[in-house]
């Protein structure tokens, strides 16, 4: 992590750390300071990282870099770099800078926030990666520009006593704007571009374009199936560093299957490679459709992985909501990260972000095949299934996008989910329905997927988290290199058959099992019978919090009034309720409550 505070005023700048609230002997601020910046880098014990791979200073170039995160393409990148020294990215970093100014960050891939200081002349730099992987938040005050890569407790610094920003709060109970932070006027720097300040103030530019890329009729399917599956494994395999002790999320899903699979073979010297799945271990459930952990058991047997469940029962659950600062509500990801740094495991590889863009499924596919008149081939896979399905197939993927139309299933999803949110709160935000809904076409699905802002919220939540405990996650499937392919793929190309998901299971294939390879469902029927039991269990055990939280001043959201009469009307039995949303608003209300605690301590 890194952070500080920079001023060409010739004042002297406030000091910021990025450690103010974790308190863990494995955490270690490193300041430094010179007359016009104030701040430094944390290191976390349990991680390899060195100071060379945080900062560098080149005096007689006039030069400072910070780093928080990895370049993966050193070798691509001339020679600023030491093959055989892993890390030491903010050297290379500043040579790269030094000959070729800003551009220098669209050569590179990886996950990163850079920092450049260039204090003679009076200019600094905040450069984020492509997608977004690493957070880091600025606020302006006056002259001076501070930023961190613990947006929150950036929030706590500025805030103090300020209200918090209630969309932050409500995302359980409706579709908020992610990049929304506790405290308004602390913004984060979007994906994909960089921040200069000057003595002329500040200037945001977007470095990376994928709207720019072009469709590319040229391509074979041969071609695009070679092409991708040399770029997934070029993705896993840069992504891999020695210096770590790796494992990797395990699921009967596709996503997480091929990049398990996949990293087990780079990390082969390692006696033992976890894979980390979020079902539980001892929970039991009957009326369920398959069990996912025997398919996990078999997966891991074959590719010589080690599998490791949850452990927490679900009188446990209400204890991951009272962390809810730390983990954002990811209360599966937050045991995983526990017993990963128990096991000694300090990297996870992860599959998150393949649905939005090489695993792609259905979303604007159809109505491409509509205007581009391949009418038979549109045919072939609306017909492809029952009738009824194929009504749902054709309402959902065609006539409610192309017509902007919410499908009345959501829109009644919405309304109960905030029902116990005061009026003016209740409402999502229309700029986020349309991203998450409307589709034109697959090309803009994957657009609006960026637009959204739900890849990089969950990889600042689990980068923040995750280093507190000394682990790090990496994405393989969300390789910029990806991520631009798919942006050239010919929507045809995806129909050659009707599987859901084509690509995955073709580069999948002779990868992964085939019970994996060809399952069409992406649900764990034992994770979900669990958390119903235990969202219910923790939703009893804290009903008699609520009149305490009626008197927290930052959830004036909530409408108690209906929230106490529910609860009453619930024990008494004297009316039909919706239990799943009582329940599921009492826990994430608890949840909150938490939160709010913690970030107003000490403030």
């Amino acid at each position: 992590m890194i952070s500080g505070s920079v001023t060409f005023n010739g004042d002297t700048p406030p000091f910021l750390s990025c450690n103010v609230q974790f308190a863990s002997s494995d955490i270690s601020f490193h300041p430094f300071k010179t007359g016009c910046f104030n701040g430094g880098f944390c290191l976390q014990s349990r991680l390899p990282d060195r100071p060379e791979d945080m900062y560098y200073v080149d005096d007689t170039n006039d030069i400072m870099v910070l780093l928080s995160g990895s370049v993966y393409n050193r070798n691509e990148l001339g020679g600023y770099t030491d093959n055989s020294k892993p890390g030491c990215d903010p050297e290379m970093i500043a040579g790269l800078f030094l000959r070729e100014g800003h551009a220098f960050v669209k050569k590179l891939n990886g996950d990163f926030v850079i920092f450049i200081l260039r204090c003679s002349m009076k200019e600094a730099w905040l450069f984020r990666d492509h997608l977004g992987i690493c957070p880091v938040g600025w606020v302006k005050q006056g002259g001076t520009l501070s930023f961190s890569t613990d947006v929150i407790n950036l929030c706590r610094h500025y805030g103090g006593d300020s209200p918090i920003d209630a969309e932050f709060l409500l995302r359980f109970f409706k579709y908020v704007d992610y990049r929304r932070t506790p405290y308004q006027k602390v913004k984060k720097l979007a994906p994909g571009h960089f921040l200069k300040f000057s003595k002329a103030g500040i200037e945001i530019t977007k470095y990376w374009e994928p709207a720019k890329i072009r469709t590319d009729r040229s391509l074979s399917y041969d071609m695009m199936i070679s092409d991708l599956k040399e770029l997934v494994h070029d993705a896993v395999r840069i992504r891999c560093d020695s210096r770590f002790t790796a494992g990797a999320h395990t699921s009967s899903g596709l996503d997480s299957g091929v990049v398990a699979a996949l990293a087990r073979k780079e990390y082969s010297y390692q006696p033992e490679f976890r894979g980390f799945s979020w079902s539980p271990g001892e929970f039991e459930a009957t009326d369920i459709k398959y069990d996912e952990r025997e398919i996990v058991r078999r997966f891991c047997m074959e590719a010589g992985i080690e599998p490791e469940f949850l452990r927490s029962g679900t009188d446990e659950y209400v204890e991951f909501t009272k962390r809810f600062y730390y983990n954002l509500g990811y209360y599966s990801e937050d045991e995983v990260s526990d017993r990963a740094s128990l096991l000694g495991v300090n990297l996870i590889f992860s599959g998150w972000g393949g649905d939005e863009f090489i695993s792609t499924g259905h979303s604007g596919i159809d109505l491409d095949l509509l205007r581009g008149f391949r009418i038979r081939t549109f045919l072939g896979r609306l017909l492809s299934g029952s009738p009824g399905r194929s009504i749902r197939h054709f309402l959902f993927f065609v006539v409610y996008p192309a017509l902007r139309i919410l499908d009345p299933k959501a829109k009644r999803a919405f309304k109960r989910d905030a029902r116990y949110i005061r009026e003016p709160f209740k409402h999502s935000e229309p700029q986020v329905i349309s991203s998450a809904y409307f589709h034109h076409s697959r090309r803009q699905m994957h657009l609006n997927v960026l637009r959204f802002y739900n890849i990089p919220e969950r990889c600042e939540s689990w980068y923040r988290m995750g280093f507190v405990k000394g682990v790090k996650y990496r994405y393989p499937l969300l390789d910029k290199r990806i991520v631009e392919y798919m942006l050239r793929v010919p929507s045809k190309l995806l129909c050659r058959n009707h599987w859901f998901r084509p690509l995955l299971r073709e580069i999948g294939l002779g990868l992964i099992p085939e019970e994996i390879r060809l399952n069409k469902s992406k649900n764990d029927p034992i994770f979900y019978a669990f958390m119903v039991e235990a969202i219910k269990k923790a939703a009893l055990s804290v009903m008699d919090e609520v009149t305490c939280w009626r008197s927290n001043p930052d959830l004036h959201f909530v409408d108690f009034d209906l929230f106490i009469r529910d609860i009453e009307l619930f024990r008494n039995c004297t009316a039909a309720l919706d239990e799943k949303i009582l329940s599921s608003s009492l826990v994430n209300l608890k949840a909150i409550n938490e939160f709010t605690k913690e970030y107003r301590k000490d403030s």
